[in-house]
This record gives structure tokens, sequence and C-alpha cells, in this order.
């Protein structure tokens, strides 16, 4: 998995052989009372049958609760970013935002994404 941050959001990207997928979340203190979840654009020509917004705010929701528990933190996620053609299954973006917690609680390296660079993502 590959860590960025852009601005206030921290990234992971994963790919596993033909399954890809891309994670952007801005982090808050505490619960958060509604979280703005939205598609990037499509990345190449890779179709795959549609994600589901519900199904990624549930699963990065639990992610975040289950790290949250495990690391002794409080965080909330206030928004959300994923790539329209990505791959499902769903829940592996909770799975990606429970390393994030895990990255940013071990003073793990996210690596600084410039906002005039141009990449996937937030």
């Amino acid at each position: 998995m590959h860590f960025t941050k852009r601005g206030n959001f921290y990234q992971a990207s994963r790919i596993t052989g033909p399954r890809h997928n891309f994670l952007a979340i801005a982090l808050k203190p505490g619960h958060t009372r509604e979280t703005v979840i939205e598609a990037l654009p499509p990345v190449g020509e890779c179709r795959h049958a549609a994600l589901s917004a519900e199904a990624i705010l549930s699963s990065v929701t639990e992610g975040v609760v289950e790290a949250n528990s495990r690391f002794g933190t409080d965080y909330g996620v206030s928004h959300i970013y994923y790539v329209e053609n990505d791959t499902p299954p769903e829940a592996v973006y909770g799975f990606m935002a429970h390393e994030i917690i895990k990255q940013l609680n071990s003073g793990g390296e996210f690596v600084e994404v410039k906002e005039s660079e141009k990449s996937s993502g937030a």
C-alpha cells in the first residue's frame, strides 16, 4: 500500500494484480455527524460493476472505529474520495482506512503531494 497526503486528506492506494483501489479521507477528532463521500472520475479504461457509495461509507466508518479501538485514537471522517472505476469489493476501503490510521499512529510516512501535481485523488 502506498500512503500520500494532499492538503488535509490522507490517501492510500492499493494495487494487487488486477484489483486497484484509491481512498482519500479527511480526518477530524471525535465522531463526525455527517461524512461527505464523492466519486472521482474514472482513471484509465478499466470498467467494473459500479461501486456503492453507501457500502464504501459503511466500510470506511467500520475501519475507522476498529482502528480507533485498536490504537486508542479518536478519529472521525468528514470527507471520503474514491475513484469511480476502482474494483470491488467495497470492504477493502475499510481495511485501507484502518491502515491509514495505523500508519498515522505508528509515525509512518505519508508522501506529500503538492496541490499543483496531477494525480489520482483529492
